[in-house]
């Protein structure tokens, strides 16, 4: 099929899958900024631990789903079940490491993450019990890669959809309800992504999934884990510089305060439910480009990312448009009652809005350079946006402008990283044009 109708019939339910991944924080923003300025701040203050536990899911998603993707595309479906219950019980070791130790090393690790002393009382109500949840949002995420891998991105999107639209149900119920306040949300999340879990291993274990999930294809070659973690290094990079930027992000925000700290956790939560769609269009686009790849039909890959990124950049460009436009509107949504908040949000969505379609080069490339195991590309294009551009700026410029530079950080960072991903595509593709890439052999 050509890659202009297969891509969209893809990336219509990772697209939906994304946006309902989102929502589940958003709705939690919404119902939880009802509580005051304090609790809002206590979301995004929260927010780099719900990005790490993404970035489990993620690192070994991706790691895997790349690798799956390019099997089957060989017709090796044997190797792709190796990697599928490999990464599964990978997930499922490394997520309960990390929840054991947020939910008990939850206040030491607050207050590195910026949280002040009005915040913390919210923040640990909130986080302790994400901690609890660890496992289940993980391996949500793997599962929703691997089952993306096969072409099978309607069974992931009814998985994510149903838990967001129970979570919606479930926010007010627990916050208001039953007055479990910021608490409530978390358990609300929580229940739901389990509730996704089960719907996508349920998908993953009928007979018309290509991969298998059984403790016959567990390997005992420590290869195997160190190809799906080197693949997905890419991703871990990306959430983990994403979780880092949040931490800075949230310390140079508190010197001005709760409110500055809760608008800039609204524009963070509404411009990533806009960038979403293009991770969930890259998303619809990575199976076609790693069956592509690895069946080594390299001018396929060129149309698949070319046609990707015009779609791309046309969303983000009306998205940034709509921040530009609607920014006050967005905050008042939010914070009605707070007029700090609504100013502050009101000028950093504008600085925001200009560099949204930078986004585009950003996540494509580097899903192209992940999806084709190009891991060294692959992990410089994911840590430049929020590690090695952004780091210095937030470091540097609040100190000479104020709350500006807090504002501005990100959108600056967005542009450099931009005009570095698509040095780093070009080059890709001139090796493409010469060289003969292929996948590292697999032994059980």
């Amino acid at each position: 099929m050509p890659v202009e109708k297969l891509i969209p019939r893809l990336a219509a339910p990772t697209m939906m899958s994304m946006m309902s991944a989102v929502l589940y924080n958003t709705a939690d923003t919404w119902f939880v900024s009802q509580l005051g300025d304090s609790a809002t701040a206590a979301t995004g203050v929260c927010l780099p631990l719900t990005a790490m536990i993404q970035a489990v899911g993620f690192w070994i998603g991706m790691g895997a789903g790349s690798n799956i993707s390019r099997f089957l595309g060989k017709r090796h479906n044997f190797k792709a079940s190796i990697i599928a219950t490999s990464a599964t019980a990978l997930t499922v070791l490394v997520s309960l490491i990390l929840g054991l130790t947020g939910f008990f090393g939850n206040s030491l690790i607050l207050k590195h993450l910026g949280s002040t002393p009005t915040i913390m009382p919210y923040a640990a109500d909130y986080s302790k019990v994400i901690f609890i949840g660890t496992t289940f949002s993980s391996l949500s995420f793997v599962f929703n890669n691997l089952l993306r891998a096969q072409g099978r991105a309607v069974f992931a999107m009814a998985g994510v959809i149903s838990g967001t639209l129970i979570n919606v149900i479930l926010d007010p119920i627990f916050i208001f309800v039953l007055d479990l306040g910021i608490a409530g949300a978390a358990w609300s999340t929580v229940i739901c992504q389990c509730i996704s879990f089960l719907i996508m291993l349920y998908a993953l274990r009928s007979e018309k999934s290509m991969i298998k999930l059984s403790p016959a294809f567990l390997s005992k070659n420590y290869g195997v884990y160190l190809l799906i973690m080197s693949t997905g290094l890419p991703s871990l990079f990306r959430q983990g510089c994403s979780a880092l930027a949040t931490v800075l992000l949230n310390r140079a925000g508190a010197v001005y305060g709760d409110t500055a700290v809760a608008a800039m956790s609204i524009v963070g939560r509404v411009s990533f439910l806009i960038t979403s769609l293009v991770g969930g269009f890259g998303q619809g686009y990575q199976p076609v480009v790693g069956f592509a790849f690895g069946a080594g039909n390299y001018q396929r890959v060129k149309r698949a990312y070319k046609f990707s990124m015009t779609v791309c950049l046309t969303i983000l460009t009306l998205g940034g448009l709509f921040c530009l436009f609607k920014a006050e509107a967005i905050m008042r949504f939010f914070r009605s009652d707070s007029p700090q908040v609504i100013a502050i949000g009101t000028e950093t969505f504008f600085y925001y809005g200009l560099s949204l379609p930078f986004n585009a080069v950003i996540i494509l490339t580097n899903m192209l350079l992940q999806v084709t195991g190009q891991k060294f590309l692959a992990s410089l294009t994911s840590v430049m946006r929020q590690g090695v551009v952004f780091i210095p700026l937030i470091l540097i410029l609040p100190e000479f402008i104020g709350l500006k530079g807090v504002e501005i950080c990100q959108p600056l960072s967005d542009s450099v990283s931009a005009a570095v991903a698509i040095s780093v595509a070009v080059y890709f593709f001139k090796r493409l044009s010469c060289k003969n890439f292929q996948p590292k052999n697999l032994r059980h």
